[in-house]
């Protein structure tokens, strides 16, 4: 699943556009993403990391659209297993941090 702090119509757009077959759910509030703890901030998007980041996914033949929902909040990554077991968890610390692919694809076969 996959939740974004859009609204419902540019949730729909980002699937369409990214063949996205996965629930997608919204929370305008960010309640979710509080509840995580989420990183939230100026500098967290347009901070030196992320900007070194968007400069190499752009020489790498990135475009960015249009941006959607809060533009502050960060994101994160989570495996959830049974009842209030977190298998996995990444929080985004800025815009554009990599992410171990491996590692999530890991936690969800121990799940």
């Amino acid at each position: 699943m996959i939740i974004g702090s859009g609204t419902p119509e540019q949730a729909k757009t980002f699937a369409e556009n990214f063949n996205v077959e996965l629930d997608i759910y919204v929370d305008e509030s960010l309640q979710t993403y509080n509840a995580f703890s989420l990183e939230r901030g100026f500098f967290k998007t347009l901070g030196w990391k992320s900007l070194k980041c968007g400069v190499r996914a752009m020489q790498s033949g990135f475009h960015q659209g249009l941006s959607a929902g809060d533009l502050w909040q960060q994101g994160g990554v989570f495996v959830l297993g049974p009842g209030k077991q977190i298998v996995y968890q990444h929080v985004e610390q800025y815009a554009g941090e990599p992410l171990e692919k491996d590692e999530v694809l890991q936690a969800i076969k121990k799940r």
